[in-house]
């Protein structure tokens, strides 16, 4: 199982910038980043399936940073799409700070564990400052790519 993000997480995935002003144009547009790459082709349904689970409860971890994710039977690969949005976004996110930077997950039914080890490599790296503030500065979506690659070697590093 690779969850080396170089491999799953491509330029093409992050949507610089982010041009929403609320939680669910947010979710709709990572959505059409899965869609428009080809990874993805029932948005409706993959949008539907975020949407429920943030009524759960919200995914704004605070800190700027929101990780909406859902569990969806029509893919058999984990797909994420990242996005940076400059102004900041209210997802009712648990500290009240709006979000800038959004992580979504869409997992298939049958890898519980994959989705789990994403948000948990994803939250490690997006809780070291500077990781986030490197982030909030770059201009492109290459940049971005590589900012995150760069920080998923070192906190692997860290962890082994």
């Amino acid at each position: 199982m690779n969850l080396e993000l170089s491999t799953i997480l491509t330029p093409g995935l992050i949507l610089y910038p982010v041009k929403a002003a609320t939680k669910e144009e947010a979710i709709s547009q990572l959505v059409d980043v899965l869609v428009k790459n080809g990874k993805l082709t029932e948005a409706e349904e993959a949008k539907s399936a975020v949407y429920k689970r943030e009524e759960l409860m919200t995914t704004g971890v605070g800190k700027g940073v929101a990780l909406p994710h859902g569990k969806y039977a029509n893919i058999d690969e984990v797909l994420v799409s990242f996005g940076i949005s400059k102004e900041g976004i209210d997802f009712d996110a648990i500290d009240g700070l709006p979000v800038n930077i959004f992580v979504l997950l869409l997992t298939p039914e049958q890898y519980p564990s994959k989705h789990l080890k994403l948000l948990s490599k994803f939250s490690r790296m997006l809780n070291i400052d500077r990781c986030r503030e490197e982030l909030l500065t770059a201009d492109s979506a290459e940049k971005i790519a590589e900012i995150l690659y760069l920080y998923d070697e070192n906190t692997q590093a860290g962890s082994r």
